[in-house]
């Protein structure tokens, strides 16, 4: 990562991580969430965008190498999950 220039954004709320272009390299879910929850991610500027991939956030995990180009921009959109009370995800991604 050292040759790279990535950028990193943690949050566990709906996020604009980039407004133009950009690449999604990793995603990390660092705390579980309740049965449903996921984060979509989004080719655009709104959650209403088309939605390029989902990550479930059920349980904690990496999923790196991703290297997925988005033209439009990237929304990061939580789904909350089932449950009481319905905790969502928190999630770290990285992206250039």
């Amino acid at each position: 990562m050292g040759t790279e220039n990535h950028n990193v954004v943690s949050f566990k709320g709906n996020t604009l991580a980039k407004g133009t272009h950009g690449v999604i390299v990793a995603i990390y879910c660092t705390k579980k969430g309740t049965t449903g929850a996921k984060l979509e991610i989004i080719n655009g500027l709104l959650a209403t965008d088309p939605v390029e991939f989902e990550v479930y956030g059920e349980d904690i995990q990496s999923v790196f190498n991703i290297n997925r180009r988005l033209e439009n921009g990237i929304f990061l959109k939580i789904t909350a999950g089932t449950g009481t009370p319905a905790s969502d995800a928190e999630w770290i991604a990285v992206f250039k």
